[in-house]
């Protein structure tokens, strides 16, 4: 042992992680034993991530607040959610129950985290939510549960269409300590728009958020994926501005038949879709933009009139941002049109793995995606109001805006534009397939975004396959 005392720090920390993470019963304890050194070593090891659920909470707090320099070796807490068993027969009687047993859980573990007091270093919460009856596995092409063996479709996105967690409680105590907010994509439980803006208000001292919103309404009223849209803007409107990294996925779907247009999220041709208009907004705060999923238009760059309720948007820190779009707009319109390239290229992958005819829109009963080919007049629209957005970025270093389509279950890039900078040379690269040809028009604006940067810009458009 005392050899190994006397190894660098950052190998005997390797050693003792190792041994720790072994599973062997008891080795925690024993290697904190051998000296002050290792005991610091073991207790850092331990307590960087702790995965709690409900009742571990409070025992996890005693434990902690036993030796308060304990928590400052905490770098994330992994909280589960655990929601009540369901059966095959059963649809969506247990919402109900699935929100108070959500809000109970949030509420306790914030009750215990308003008392943990800010250090000013990283603690990351990753929220995961899930019921035992959700466990599945694929063997072959049918969905195989857990708890019900074969079932139709799949059991629970059929249980769960279009269904959100409510965030109920009384929930105004401040938690600073969180510095960064990730609802899990292995999760497949959405929290609502409307909780989403209460725990961006409760953490008030985050300053990375990875978020997703469901936005799959499609057999509920055009009411309800409005007012769902208007929470989302709310919340990102209440944004700390202490946020200055966001990844954020919304899940939608559009048609997966092209033949018919997308829903028309507002009424006249003057408003404008508020989440757009929302995310716009807070993308201005931010240095670091990953965005998955919101739908494309112009408007995600540049107001449709610059005014005094709308001024002209600026990114003062903006460094990286990467947005993949649906090319459907909020009015509902496609702007790619059918591929006038080669063969006819056909969707295979349905929205949510095979729903029920009950559970499947109109437009995705027939499958037919062929919208590969830009519409010139509008991208050539998009690409210049990009390019005076970019304008206003003064920081930016990397910008990549990807078209989404689905093919065989994958994201295929079929139409991707990069802009990049390293100190004064930057290149603006449009590929694809079928290839994208800018206008004149496109070139002189991004020719004039170079100029007003003091950049050398070179272009180049290449097609993919």
């Amino acid at each position: 042992m005392a050899e190994l005392s006397q190894m660098p720090l950052e190998i005997l920390e390797d050693i003792v992680r190792r041994a720790v993470s072994s599973g062997v019963s008891g080795m925690a304890s024993q290697l904190a034993s051998v000296n002050s050194i290792w005991q610091s070593i073991v207790e850092k090891t331990t307590f960087e991530e702790l995965r709690l659920r409900v009742e571990d909470v409070a025992p996890m707090m005693e434990h902690l607040r036993s030796r308060p320099e304990r928590f400052n070796l905490v770098r994330r807490i992994i909280f589960t959610v655990v929601l009540p068993v369901y059966s095959a027969a059963d649809s969506a009687s247990d919402r109900f129950g699935n929100d108070l047993v959500f809000s109970k859980s949030i509420t306790t573990l914030l009750s215990h985290l308003g008392e943990w007091q800010s250090t000013g270093r990283t603690l990351e919460l990753q929220l995961y939510i899930y019921s035992p009856a959700d466990e599945r596995f694929l063997l072959g092409d049918q969905w195989f549960r857990y708890l019900f063996g074969v079932v139709p479709g799949d059991l629970l996105h059929n249980r769960t269409y279009g269904s959100t967690l409510e965030l109920y409680g009384n929930l105004k105590k401040k938690v600073p300590a969180v510095t960064k907010l990730t609802l899990r994509d292995d999760c497949e439980r959405y929290i609502a728009a409307s909780g989403i803006q209460c725990l961006f208000h409760v953490f008030s001292g985050l300053r990375d958020v990875d978020i997703r919103l469901w936005d799959f309404y499609k057999h509920t009223p055009d009411s309800v994926r409005r007012s769902t849209r208007r929470s989302m803007a709310s919340a990102l409107d209440q944004m700390a501005s202490s946020i200055g990294s966001m990844r954020f996925h919304v899940k939608y779907y559009p048609p997966a038949d092209q033949r018919y247009k997308g829903e028309k999220l507002y009424n006249s041709d003057v408003e404008s879709d508020p989440l757009t208009v929302a995310y716009r907004n807070a993308t201005q705060k931010m240095t670091i933009v990953d965005v998955h999923g919101m739908l494309g238009t112009p408007e995600l760059f540049w107001p449709k009139e610059v005014n005094e309720a709308n001024p002209a948007p600026f990114w003062p820190n903006l460094k990286y941002m990467e947005l993949h779009y649906h090319i459907l707009d909020p009015a509902g319109e496609w702007f790619f049109v059918p591929d006038a390239y080669g063969n006819r290229r056909v969707q295979a992958e349905l929205p949510l793995h095979d729903l029920p005819m009950v559970f499947t829109p109109r437009e995705d009963m027939n499958p037919l995606q062929n919208r590969y080919t830009a519409d010139q007049d509008k991208m050539d629209d998009f690409y210049i109001v990009v390019a005076k957005a970019v304008t206003n970025m003064p920081k930016l270093q990397h910008l990549r805006l990807q078209a989404l389509m689905y093919w065989n279950g994958q994201i295929v890039p079929f139409h991707v534009f990069t802009f990049t900078t390293d100190e004064r040379v930057s290149r603006a690269v449009w590929s694809g397939s079928p290839p994208f040809e800018p206008s004149i028009d496109v070139l002189k604006a991004w020719r004039a975004m170079a100029y007003e940067r003091g950049l050398y810009l070179s272009f180049e458009s290449t097609r993919t396959e």
